[in-house]
């Protein structure tokens, strides 16, 4: 099964600054993430679509054993490097390389929406042990600032239409697919500080952005260059707030009728 073109081709162009200007989730995040799924050093806990790691870097160490899987070759390099230590699988979530009731725990961080939502809960369904655990996770720009709403904007203008956790189409597509209880929702709110330049990785970093080609790509760096050197909240900043919701969605297992 393909994945989608545009984070096929961004996040092999963009891991760099994906590992430079993305934040990590807030510990007390992951504390809750860790509780609510009950993930100690017994259980074996799979990550999809781990990127480059930084959620595993977080609750790897709070699991028996850890496996990650990244079907972008990018993003699996910029993983090694960091975690040499964490077993990493080339894969997709709609096909998981694992055998069936094996799995404590399934987690993943700002990917889920890009799944094929259904073959990807069949194939969790699968590999999760009876009445096994979901965790889901995005942490999403604050957009009552300012400088971050009109940041947007500019980023608007080069919307492909593909999928993205604030349109909800994953959200919809779970609550009608079966084998699994309906998600709980927690936030927590955090900030994250940076300089400009790791500030425009932040944002070049965003699959659609980083799919653009030649002059289209340079106009929209350009345009965020401008919004950053010009707008009162980050123009001169030696530090630039950039504050989140750290949002998590967790769920268990049920057995499936028939």
């Amino acid at each position: 099964m393909p994945i989608e073109p545009s984070a096929r081709v961004g996040f092999q162009r963009a891991a760099g600054r994906y590992e430079r200007g993305r934040p990590e989730a807030p510990p007390e995040a992951i504390d809750a993430l860790a509780q609510t799924l009950g993930i100690s050093h017994q259980s074996t806990v799979l990550e999809l679509g781990a990127g480059t790691g930084k959620l595993s870097r977080l609750l790897a160490p709070r699991a028996g054993r850890y496996v990650a899987i990244e079907p972008v070759s990018a993003m699996r390099d910029q993983f090694r490097r960091t975690l040499p230590s964490v077993p990493l699988l080339t894969g997709i979530a709609e096909m998981l390389p694992l055998h069936s009731s094996k799995i404590d725990a399934v987690v993943a961080a700002q990917a889920f929406h890009w799944f094929d939502i259904p073959r990807a809960m069949h194939e969790m369904h699968r590999v999760l042990r009876p009445g096994g655990a979901v965790g889901l996770l995005w942490n999403v720009r604050d957009e009552s600032v300012d400088w971050i709403h009109q940041e947007t904007l500019i980023m608007d203008r080069y919307d492909n239409r593909g999928p993205r956790y604030h349109r909800g189409a994953w959200r919809e597509t779970w609550d009608k697919t079966p084998g699994f209880e309906p998600l709980a929702k927690q936030s927590f709110s955090f900030v994250q500080h940076l300089d400009r330049d790791t500030a425009l990785d932040r944002f070049t970093s965003i699959s659609f952005i980083a799919s653009l080609e030649g002059t289209r790509y340079a106009e929209a760096e350009a345009a965020l260059k401008g919004l950053l050197d010009t707008h009162p909240q980050t123009a001169g900043h030696t530090e630039i707030e950039l504050p989140y919701q750290c949002e998590i969605y967790t769920s268990r297992a049920i057995p499936l009728r028939g």
